[in-house]
């Protein structure tokens, strides 16, 4: 199966990425048993930018980037939805998660879920 065909399951916000680095258990496992049924984990490119200036390991961001499961999703094409989704969570980078896990028919796993209680029924958020 090619990696067009593998759908995004989870993806990661900047507190999971930054989490990862650090060797969270929490991230490392839901990044696991998506490989294991053959999907794949998201990771937003403003997510990824954010995480950048506060990651723990680099080393660990670089084997998450190059992880055999895990995917980088650009930005939103859609400013709109984008500018709407910043208003309701207050920062971009989440925004961004939130609305490429919708996209996906997927879930933002998180250690920030609060960030996203403005959402209709608490958005597609897997709390870690």
């Amino acid at each position: 199966m090619s990696e067009a065909d593998r759908p995004i399951r989870i993806v990661l916000d900047t507190s999971t990425i930054l989490a990862f680095t650090r060797g969270s258990i929490d991230v490392g496992e839901p990044l696991a048993e998506v490989a294991e049924d053959g999907g794949l984990t998201g990771l937003p490119v403003l997510c990824l930018a954010e995480a950048r200036w506060m990651v723990g390991d680099p080393a660990r961001l670089d084997l998450l980037l190059e992880h055999h499961a895990t995917t980088v999703i650009p930005v939103a094409e859609d400013w709109r939805a984008l500018a709407a989704t910043n208003d309701i969570v207050g920062l971009q980078d989440a925004a961004s998660a939130v609305l490429a896990a919708i996209d996906e028919n997927g879930y933002v796993l998180t250690a920030r879920p609060g960030l996203y209680g403005g959402l209709a029924g608490g958005g597609p958020i897997i709390a870690v």
